[in-house]
């Protein structure tokens, strides 16, 4: 009986060890590495839209299952053309998938007139140092996250930015869903104005986002109005709003935007006075918003 024992103990962990490595990921984001690692699509069948998907999610008209099936196929082969330029992007840059390590996920949601879909940005670190080029849409209404497509394929692992500005708009949404949000835009809003019809420089510079000469700070620190250059940068742009703010003493906002650009996202305020529309430009650094220009 003991060498019975002794004779199947190892057999037995041996299925012990392979059941753990057939086990899938529950997260996509690592079922997402793995199936590239293993150049294995399936791996990800599980997290791709289903017909119960399509039913309770997406579809407002009742369609058959003929149609239903043609929907999802289409969608799982726009799904797999796009996993498979991702796959050519990690082997041609010869990327070992095994140093990838998650360290954290954002889902937001620029899309507000979809109320099934969210963006999901994904940081991870390779080899010291960390990227965000892993971006899908997907949905969580079910319960569970289902990949609904990969917008830009070949800019995934292609460890490019490392200013992290998909990370830094997923914040500025994730920010903007907040409450307070359009509060605190509001109120910075109406500081900046009233410091800028009081001509009170030392206010109005305190709130502005640097884009001097120096390209290491450019769009990336708080002006110094202490400093002679970013004083006349600060009066410049003061100018420009009581220039532009001429006429409106009373006025609406209107909905905020973003919009990616070189210089990271910029955030929109309109401003309706009469038949004008002023728009005041932030930028978030640090966690606070500055403003960078006025149109």
């Amino acid at each position: 009986m003991h060498s019975m024992r002794q004779l199947f103990l190892p057999v037995f962990i041996m299925l012990l060890f392979n059941s753990c490595n057939d086990r899938q990921p529950d997260k996509l984001e690592n079922a997402f590495i793995l199936s590239i690692q293993k150049n294995d699509f399936n791996v990800l069948k599980s997290f791709l839209p289903d017909k119960d998907f399509y039913v309770s999610q997406v579809s407002k008209e009742k369609k058959t299952d003929a149609e239903l099936n043609e929907i999802i196929s289409n969608k799982t082969e726009q799904i797999t053309v796009a996993w498979q330029n991702t796959l050519y992007n990690v082997a041609t840059k010869k990327i070992d998938l095994s140093k990838v390590m998650i360290k954290e996920v954002f889902f937001h949601d620029p899309f507000p007139n979809d109320t099934v879909s969210e963006a999901m940005t994904i940081n991870y670190e390779y080899k010291g140092n960390t990227w965000d080029d892993l971006q899908f849409i997907v949905s969580r209404k079910t319960g569970k996250t289902i990949l609904l497509e990969i917008p830009d394929p070949t800019r995934a692992f292609s460890m490019l930015d490392k200013d992290l500005r998909a990370t830094n708009e997923a914040k500025a949404w994730i920010e903007m869903s907040k409450p307070g949000f359009k509060k605190e835009i509001e109120q910075l809003s109406s500081k900046l104005i009233a410091a800028a019809r009081a001509n009170n420089l030392d206010e109005f510079g305190g709130h502005l986002v640097y884009h001097g000469g120096d390209e290491s700070k450019t769009w990336r620190t708080v002006l110094n109005i202490k400093d002679t250059t970013d004083r006349r940068q600060a009066a410049e742009l003061m100018r420009r709003v009581n220039h532009y703010m001429e006429g409106c003493e009373r006025y609406e906002t209107g909905n905020f935007v973003t919009a990616r650009k070189p210089e990271g996202v910029w955030i929109a305020w309109p401003i309706i006075c009469g038949n004008k529309i002023v728009t005041l430009a932030y930028l978030r650094i640090s966690g606070k918003l500055l403003l960078g220009g006025i149109y």
